[in-house]
């Protein structure tokens, strides 16, 4: 990566969870927000109790890729609203 780096080209990784995109919608979600009962306990499975929009983690990704983000690279950004708690026990420590 540092050859990379040197030519102003930054590699970083984002790792979405559930968020209520089309597929969702179309797996049982109404437009209006209703969602299954399966849908509802995976939601609640997250600690922020709802799967994300679409937009935050297009803000996220808008970041990265902007000049604004010149100086962050080989960074791991979970954007799953806390599902993945493996970061929780590590801070923890």
């Amino acid at each position: 990566m540092p050859g990379l780096a040197r030519g102003g080209i930054t590699v970083n990784f984002v790792l979405p969870g559930l968020f209520r995109t089309a597929c969702v919608i179309g797996a049982g979600e109404t437009a209006t927000g209703a969602i299954t009962e399966e849908q509802r306990a995976r939601a609640v499975a997250i600690p922020l109790g709802r799967p994300g929009e679409p937009t935050e983690l297009g803000s996220l990704i808008a970041l990265l890729a902007s000049e604004r983000a010149s100086y962050i690279t080989g960074a791991a950004y979970q954007v799953d609203g806390g599902m993945i708690r493996s970061m929780w026990l590590t801070a923890a420590c």
